[in-house]
């Protein structure tokens, strides 16, 4: 299994009450919803990607 990491982002006070509120409903945690969340945009950012873990290359690598 892959190792997670932390990310990190700012929203409003409501915003963060609503979110934990609705996850809690469908009793599942913030970060699976959140990682959820994450992954269909990726997939919408590029639909015809068949990795689920591409690497991010440094552009200042080169």
């Amino acid at each position: 299994m892959e190792k997670s990491v932390f990310v990190r982002g700012r929203v409003t006070e409501t915003v963060r009450a609503r979110f934990k509120s609705a996850c809690a409903l469908q009793n599942r945690t913030m970060d699976s919803v959140m990682e959820e969340l994450i992954l269909n945009w990726l997939e919408q950012q590029n639909p015809n990607s068949t990795t689920q873990n591409p690497q991010v290359q440094n552009p200042k690598a080169s």
